[in-house]
């Protein structure tokens, strides 16, 4: 019963952080895990990079290139108790 508990909490500040539940097996305390990636707004870039003459075409490519699409996390307790967190490929 603790063990649901911590389970539970875990689930709820993963939430506060922005992931949504995908997969939950209170039974056997698996949980998966997505959050989405950062949208980037193009049309906006656009407008300033013409603005500033280019510019701001070097920030736009920055941004794009080093945004993530999002992260999918599988959460589990393994053989000693513990909550494990694992990295999922999306």
């Amino acid at each position: 019963m603790e063990n649901l508990r911590r389970f539970n909490d875990y689930i709820s500040r993963k939430a506060l952080d922005g992931y949504i539940i995908v997969d939950k097996n209170t039974e056997s305390l698996v949980a998966v895990l997505q959050k989405e990636g950062k949208k980037i707004n193009h049309i906006l870039h656009l407008i300033i990079t013409l603005l500033t003459c280019g510019l701001w075409g070097i920030v736009w490519a920055v941004l794009y290139f080093t945004n993530k699409s999002g992260d999918r996390i599988r959460v589990s307790f393994d053989e000693s108790g513990n909550i494990v967190e694992e990295k999922m490929k999306i």
